[in-house]
């Protein structure tokens, strides 16, 4: 009966087409379990501070959904080819991130190109090395990779942010052990999802609290670390670029 069910999973997983024209089997990585996340030792304490969006626990309809995010998002030519030669470099815990996805949707549903105006194209990866002469490696060797792409790939190993970050930003951040807590903790709902390519016949989304926010365009605060002005910059941008956004201040309120 369990071989049944399992056999019956594989048959309905949903599926993307890649501009290669070939069908890859679509991984939808679910929603995490935030008690659990809050009691691990590299977790803030704050995690239960995100704002969920509407939940969209039913499978067949949560993968559907991945799947036009996922095709949505191969449409722009920069992020299909990064997807497909990132693994070059050998690195299983990896992720493509951020403003080059979701962007990509925005663009996309209001009649825009795919690649307009995304200037950051972020991979977040993980490496139990922390040392700033294995990532410049890895950074070199993406250069490398992807220096025909008329965009910067900007690649960082999430196992480091621990050691630039309160510098930079004024705030503790905790020790990270994947490169999906590096996803948890970007001050907006939209930003938190990553995509990657797995062997010949995969590609996974990692979508923790759901992919319904970002094909809305809506737009909330993800309280887990205090970037309350870095969230209100990055989201008074957008709207100014995206006017049907539907935008949450950090305390809450519609704009």
């Amino acid at each position: 009966m369990l071989a049944f069910a399992l056999a019956w999973r594989a048959l309905s997983m949903a599926h993307v087409i890649p501009p290669d024209g070939s069908r890859l089997r679509l991984r939808l990585y679910p929603r995490p379990n935030i008690d659990k996340l809050r009691r691990r030792r590299a977790a803030p304490t704050s995690l239960a501070l995100f704002d969920t969006p509407p939940d969209d626990s039913n499978d067949s309809a949560a993968e559907r959904l991945a799947a036009r995010v996922v095709n949505f998002c191969l449409m722009n030519r920069n992020n299909s080819i990064i997807l497909d030669r990132f693994p070059e470099l050998g690195l299983r815990d990896w992720w493509l991130t951020s403003d080059c996805l979701f962007q990509t949707v925005w663009n996309l549903k209001i009649g825009r190109r795919a690649d307009h105006a995304i200037l950051n194209y972020e991979i977040f990866y993980f490496s139990e090395d922390p040392s700033w002469d294995a990532e410049n490696e890895v950074i070199h060797n993406a250069k490398k990779l992807f220096e025909d792409l008329p965009v910067k790939v900007q690649v960082r190993n999430q196992a480091r942010v621990h050691l630039w970050f309160p510098e930079k930003f004024g705030i503790g951040y905790p020790p990270l052990t994947t490169a999906g807590e590096g996803i948890l903790r970007f001050p907006a709902s939209s930003q938190m999802v990553g995509i990657k390519r797995t062997g010949n016949d995969f590609i996974d989304i990692y979508a923790p609290f759901g992919l319904g926010d970002l094909w809305e365009m809506v737009v909330r605060p993800n309280r887990a670390l205090p970037l309350s002005d870095q969230y209100e910059e990055k989201t008074t941008n957008w709207h100014s670029r995206w006017p049907t956004l539907n935008v949450y201040s950090w305390s809450g309120r519609r704009k």
